[in-house]
């Protein structure tokens, strides 16, 4: 019922009556029920709460009854915690006592989750001092936490969950330290390492909230502990939860006057009292530890000083963890981060100087940047996700300290001297460039520290080691990443100091001065100079310089004019595609970061690289073979991609004037409106693209007119005043393109047209796209290179209605299958499937605005696949005539989702088999490759069928004598070693032991393949298999 309804008296007669009630078993769940309800009504009051509470504690005994109706008792006192807790608060100890009688030896975890949030409830808001032991009794008892869910668990709790609901119990109020610290020591001193895990998150929680009065009693012993826990930590996990552990030790024992264990504390949830203020307070080694923000005694000086002792070997194992114990201090407190500098910089600055010692100074400048790091505030790099990198250490272990490091006041100010001239002189040294490099990048991080000009010391030092990478390519990469990160802080210092060297490296384009051949040493510098520019000049105004500066290369380089099929043409084309590249490369950084400033080079970038590839085509073609590099069809499809990117970046208002100029310059040839005062530099030749007349270089340029409005989103018109005169016009270059690039733009722009504007489409796709079908697609007497255009337009046609799910696409499929009767057109209509399972396409994307249904692609694999099967069981047809189905299928594989994969493998598994057989080496790889994914998912339902499928893999290992090693071979042998490797762990060893002596003989063939790559997967193979035994 309605509980708004109950007046004063109703509630509390129901409330009597229910409560009356509880000590009945059958009546105790429909009464908790009742009393729930009561509970949350407005007329609810103090009284009733404590009628409840008492009636609760004096007559229900759950241990008596089970679960469910245990959990009935829960969530009544849940919500009296809730609705009522004055009352209980009222009742005080007489509650919390029979509370806890009430809940003792709970185990079902629904209702200790709700108990546990209840203990810490009781523990922020009640005066717990009298019945502080009675409460940790029934929450410490549980700890550590060992529950594991069952498999299908309908409640969905966690061992995670209880883990950090009992924590919170364990970090809500200081009175529980002196019982919880010495059986958390104890704990530490486990054997299991879950229980140790679940200690140190444990203590990193409570130390701050216990306060340094509990903490210092025990803080020698947990100290020593500890120190044990970093240096044989079972892996990189444990010894960072070790080190939050120092670091939350000693924040509480050593807090600074700015209190960052108050803030600590709050961040753990405590609600009750204040922070420990530490005085005196006696460690069980007589430690005392003052209240004064300046000194540092007790038992910080013994850890420290424990760390240097290691570090006096620091070649050593101990070395690096004792480093990683002196920065978790530096984190702790300022005074903390003060002392340790000061104690620990001499010791290793007069080691590296030491001329005894020399072979140690790859260790002692590691370790140094290491201290170094810890000044400083993290780098965006540090948590990017980068599988060849070891995880970051948590954020906790990275936060700086917090004292200024200017006018002179840092503590690294008398080291300043020494510690600039050897990082940057140990740059020079092969042996010690790495941890140099890294030292020198954190001094620089150091807020403040550095004066400009020493920051430009260091800069250039790293400069050096980026221009003569000498020893290698190692040494290269870490000065570039740390330039990266510099100039993040000092743009302008990298601006000034590294771009002109980087610059300077690019060859200009001159009549006297050929540009380097690929492949040559001139080649290779200039290639990494671009890659180093690439990745600094993410930052607006380092970008900015970096356009500038490659558009001026480009104009040089593109108005070159020289035979087609020279080397200075290539060497042109080659320098050209990589400046546009790099421009691209970074642009997609750009974007990828959210930066802003990229959609403004619509108006300065577009224009100007269009004009570099659309001008030189209204020039008259040289009467000998010359041709300007700007016409080369690559280089319109690099400024195609550029474009692009930066037009997917504008509002739709932009874009639409970008589209009224487009028009006017593709359609009527005026290119002031695009182009601005570059369009005076045009030639006599009129700009007519899509005029057949037109030069084959100008009519190239269709591949520039798509990439702007593949851009372009739903609301912006198009270049043309009649949408079905725009599509048909396209249709028609379909017919009379002259090459792929022409082809290419056209399909692409009529699969993105019809996509973003498909409602307004019916007269178009039901009469010219239906007349394209019929009297070119499926009339045999039509050019045979006219049908395949056709077919490629089709192809993009049905896939833009496909993939905003769209049922007249379908349909469209089912005329695409109609076709694998025609020997002409059968293979290509099978790899047309392919095209429209492409997800990444780069056409159909987000990033175009392209209209994209959700699950599209698991309702087009799910028409699809059995339409495939079932042709090809009832196909009468022989030979290739039937592989035809085959052949569709292996071209779907790599892009079917894997769970469909899954569910659909009794039904593909005999075609995938039989499709081991087609002679194309791209289709078997793709099966192959699917093959692979049920062997790791579901190796089970192919035991019978392995052996056979293991026979076939096997014919395509190895290269044949005399035939030419195509990429698409190589895919194969990768492909079927790959299949190879995930045997030995996911089949039985009797299935397949038969065929062990084969495979090894084959795979020792493979072991003399032609591809470097080939051959070291082979070897890894190889010992998995002598490995695989009985």
């Amino acid at each position: 019922m309605d509980t708004a309804v109950l007046d004063r008296q109703m509630t509390k007669t129901l409330t009597t009556f229910f409560v009356d009630k509880l000590s009945e078993k059958a009546s105790l769940v429909p009464c908790a029920t009742a009393l729930t309800e009561l509970v949350k009504s407005p007329t609810f009051g103090t009284g009733e709460g404590i009628e409840v509470a008492k009636g609760i504690l004096s007559s229900v005994n759950l241990k008596s009854h089970p679960q469910a109706t245990r959990h009935s008792v829960y969530v009544l006192l849940d919500h009296l915690m809730s609705h009522a807790r004055p009352a209980l608060q009222r009742l005080g100890s007489e509650f919390i006592s029979g509370y806890c009688s009430l809940v003792e030896g709970e185990k079902d975890p629904r209702n200790l989750m709700i108990s546990f949030n209840l203990v810490k409830v009781i523990l922020l808001e009640f005066d717990v001092t009298k019945t502080i032991e009675e409460l940790f009794d029934i929450t410490f008892c549980y700890f550590p936490i060992t529950f594991t869910p069952p498999p299908g668990d309908p409640y969905g709790i966690s061992s995670e969950d209880l883990i950090v609901a009992l924590r919170g119990c364990l970090s809500a109020t200081p009175l529980l330290g002196p019982l919880a610290l010495p059986l958390f020591f104890d704990k530490l001193q486990a054997a299991s390492e879950k229980a140790k895990r679940q200690t140190l998150q444990a203590l990193v929680a409570c130390f701050p909230i216990y306060g340094a009065a509990a903490c210092g009693e025990w803080a020698g012993r947990f100290s020593e502990a500890l120190i044990v826990e970093v240096f044989h930590a079972s892996d990189n996990e444990m010894q960072n939860l070790a080190l939050l552990a120092v670091r939350a030790l000693y924040l509480t024992l050593y807090p600074d006057s700015n209190s960052r264990t108050a803030s600590t504390a709050e961040n753990a949830g405590s609600g009750s009292g204040e922070d420990a203020e530490m005085s005196e307070a006696g460690g069980a080694e007589g430690a005392k530890y003052p209240a004064a923000a300046t000194v540092v005694e007790g038992v910080a000086v013994k850890m420290v000083q424990n760390s240097l002792d290691e570090l006096k070997e620091p070649d050593k194992n101990n070395a690096k963890p004792a480093v990683r114990i002196l920065t978790a201090l530096v984190c702790s407190s300022d005074r903390l981060a003060r002392y340790v500098l000061e104690q620990s910089l001499p010791p290793l600055l007069d080691l590296y100087k030491s001329q005894d010692e020399i072979a140690l100074r790859p260790s002692v400048l590691s370790h140094l940047a290491t201290l170094l790091t810890s000044l400083s505030p993290p780098s965006d790099d540090d948590d990017d996700d980068d599988a060849d990198k070891e995880p970051p250490p948590p954020k906790e272990l990275r936060t700086p300290p917090t004292f200024s490091h200017a006018d002179g006041a840092s503590p690294l100010e008398p080291f300043r001297d020494d510690l600039l001239s050897i990082l940057t002189g140990s740059t020079r040294a092969l042996t010690c460039r790495l941890p140099a490099l890294e030292g020198l990048l954190a001094l620089v991080r150091i807020p403040q520290f550095l004066a400009p000009s020493e920051v430009d010391f260091s800069v250039s030092a790293i400069d050096e080691v980026l221009m003569r990478p000498d020893g290698g390519d190692e040494y290269y990469d870490a000065a570039l990443d740390a330039l990266v990160v510099i100039s993040r802080v000092y743009p302008h210092v990298i601006e000034r100091l590294t771009l002109p060297l980087l610059l300077a490296t690019l060859p200009t384009a001159t009549a006297s001065v050929p540009l380097p051949l690929p492949g040559s040493a001139e080649s290779d510098d200039y290639r990494r100079a671009l890659e180093a520019l690439a990745a600094l000049c993410l930052h607006p105004d380092l970008f900015e310089i970096l356009v500038l500066r490659l558009l001026a290369r480009l104009d040089e380089t593109l108005a070159i004019s020289v035979p087609v099929r020279s080397s200075e043409y290539t060497a042109a084309t080659l320098y050209a595609h990589h400046l546009l590249a790099t421009l691209r490369a970074v642009i997609q950084q750009k974007v990828k970061q959210g930066h802003v400033d990229v959609a403004k080079y619509v108006e300065t970038l577009v224009p100007r690289l269009s004009a570099m590839v659309i001008l030189p085509t209204t020039f008259p073609a040289a009467e000998d073979s010359s041709r300007p590099v700007a016409c080369d069809p690559r280089l319109v499809l690099d400024v195609g991609r550029i474009v692009n990117l930066i037009v997917q970046r504008v509002e739709a208002e932009r874009q639409t004037a970008l589209s009224l100029a487009v028009d006017e310059a593709f359609h009527r040839g005026n290119l002031q409106l695009w182009l601005g005062t570059a369009a005076t530099g045009s030639g006599p030749v009129p700009f007519r693209p899509f005029e057949s007349p037109s030069a084959t270089t100008q009519r190239n340029l269709a591949a520039l007119f798509s990439a702007l409005l593949l851009a372009m989103k739903p609301a912006v018109a198009l270049p043309a005043a009649d949408l079905l005169v725009f599509l048909r016009s396209s249709l028609e270059r379909t017919l009379s393109a002259q090459n792929e690039v022409q082809l290419a733009a056209t399909v692409h722009l009529l699969g993105s047209t019809v996509n973003k504007r498909a409602p307004d489409l019916a007269d178009f796709l039901d009469s010219d796209v239906e007349s394209l079908y019929l009297s070119t697609i499926a009339s045999g007497s039509a050019p045979a290179a006219q049908r395949r255009s056709s077919l490629r337009a089709y192809s993009w046609i049905a896939k833009g209605l496909i993939v905003r799910s769209d049922q007249r696409g379908y349909a469209m499929i089912e005329r695409l299958l109609a076709l694998f009767q025609d020997a002409e057109l059968a293979p290509a209509a099978a790899a047309s499937l392919g095209t429209i399972a492409e997800e990444k396409d780069g056409v159909l994307s987000k990033e175009n605005a392209a209209v994209i249904r959700l699950l599209y692609r698991q309702r087009f694999f799910t028409y699809l696949l059995p339409k495939l099967v079932d042709l090809y069981k009832t196909s009468t047809a022989e030979g290739d005539e039937k592989n035809i189905y085959l052949v569709a299928l292996s071209s779907l594989l790599r892009h079917i989702p894997k769970q469909l994969t899954l569910t659909e493998l009794p039904k593909l598994l005999p075609l995938l088999v039989t499709s081991l057989d087609l002679p194309d080496a791209g289709l078997r790889a793709n099966v192959i490759d699917a093959l692979t994914v049920l062997v790791n998912d579901v190796p089970s339902e192919l035991e019978n069928s392995i052996s056979g499928i293991t026979t076939k893999v096997l014919r395509g290992l190895t290269v044949e004598s005399g035939e030419r090693d195509t990429p698409a071979e190589a895919k194969l042998r990768l492909a079927s070693l790959a299949f190879l490797s995930s045997l030995p762990a996911r089949v039985p060893y009797l299935v397949l032991h038969s065929q062990k002596p084969t495979i090894l003989r084959d795979l020792g063939r493979a072991l003399d393949d032609p591809r470097r790559d080939v051959r070291r997967t082979a070897v890894e193979c190889r010992s998995q298999w002598f490995l695989y035994t009985g």
